[in-house]
């Protein structure tokens, strides 16, 4: 079997997975033949050290790499970045894979896997048996990043038949994929865990320090900064790290917010266990959180035995009730943060282990295997 799994985020470059990495893995495991395509490399990748270096892998290099036994990574051309400043025209977005390997045009894959991403826009020019769409997110979320024509090519994707199956990662994702094309098929597959973060006490390097907070992720346009800053001067007993591409300090930043870049995958599992709470300072100014229930972190943050404050908007507390403790604004978010100190403190190591074997990506992976099975039959 072969498969192509359109994603966003690179092996090559390294970082912390997401949800289609680990699926694409999971595929090569069992013996698929699997390409994996990340976001497409255009002439205007000039600025950050992992758009270069994958600029020259794009367009000087080979283009394929090979992973993993049975999984090769492409780093293919594009005329344009999918951007709002440069993709404005509905002609673009159907030419946007205009100079993707002949070997994939050639292709009749048995499935193609493809996020809600720009690569999204990929799907109908792949010749396959099975198309598969993860619903990891909200199109419309992205307005921040993408034009309202690239985000409407998505839409209509959704709506169209490229997909003989949909994977939502939430209830509400799966209702509005019902909205969106209520005769195509659509499934909960929600995000999961990498086992490796569940680190025995007795393991780890450092015990875990007083009073210390932590995020992990992108600076996103739901990323609430704003609250992060105002939280760390009403708390300045406390320590808080950051660590993701595109944060830095500002002026007036309190001097116990430190912002700490980007963060391998190898070091994720050692790194995270050495803090006490684990932070998702959302804001909501595009509407998504109605769509997001667990968010990828928040399943990093308890693996690794961290309590988690949450700010309460949207599907959020309906997701993560039991789990994370909810508070919006610097003052109901600070007290969220200690009320998740005192409840990891509580949280019995076996707990822990239970989530993880319930929501570990080989779990999420066995459930996507016997659904192809099903639909390739």
């Amino acid at each position: 079997m072969r498969a192509l799994v359109l994603g966003t985020q690179s092996f090559i470059d390294g970082g912390p997975k997401v949800g289609t990495q680990y699926l694409a893995q999971a595929l090569a495991a069992a013996g698929w033949q699997v390409d994996y395509l990340p976001t497409l490399s255009s002439p205007f990748d000039l600025v950050g050290r992992k758009r270069h270096a994958r600029l020259l892998r794009a367009w000087v290099g080979q283009g394929a790499s090979e992973i993993a036994p049975g999984l090769t990574e492409w780093s293919a051309k594009a005329l344009f970045p999918a951007h709002r400043l440069f993709l404005r025209m509905a002609w673009q977005a159907r030419c946007y894979g205009l100079l993707l390997p002949a070997s994939l045009r050639r292709t009749r894959f048995d499935v193609c896997l493809t996020d809600v991403a720009p690569n999204m826009l990929l799907a109908p020019q792949i010749a396959a048996r099975v198309h598969v769409c993860r619903l990891n997110d909200w199109p419309q979320g992205f307005a921040g990043d993408l034009h309202p024509v690239a985000i409407e090519a998505m839409v209509s994707t959704l709506r169209g038949p490229v997909f003989s199956e949909v994977w939502a990662v939430s209830g509400p994702l799966q209702d509005y994929s019902h909205q969106l094309n209520p005769r195509l098929p659509v499934l909960c597959l929600p995000n999961g865990v990498d086992a490796g973060l569940l680190m025995p006490a007795e393991s780890r390097r450092s015990p875990r320090r007083e009073c210390s907070a932590v995020y992990v992720g992108a600076m996103t346009a739901w990323f609430d900064r704003a609250l992060l800053c105002e939280v760390a001067a009403l708390m300045p007993d406390w320590s808080f790290d950051i660590y993701g591409p595109g944060g830095a300090s500002r002026p007036g930043d309190p001097p116990n917010l430190h912002w700490r870049g980007g963060l391998s995958r190898e070091r994720l599992a050692q790194v995270l266990p050495s803090y006490e709470v684990g932070l998702i300072p959302f804001c909501d100014p595009q509407g998504r959180m109605r769509y997001v229930e667990r968010p990828l972190k928040f399943y990093e943050y308890i693996a690794a035995g961290l309590g988690v404050a949450c700010t309460d908007l949207g599907a959020l507390r309906g997701g993560m009730a039991g789990w994370a403790c909810f508070g919006n604004g610097p003052k109901d978010f600070a007290q969220a943060i200690r009320e998740a100190r005192l409840q990891a403190s509580t949280l019995s190591p076996d707990d822990t282990v239970k989530f993880v074997q319930e929501n570990a990506w080989h779990s999420r992976a066995q459930a996507m295997l016997e659904r192809l099975d099903t639909l390739l039959a």
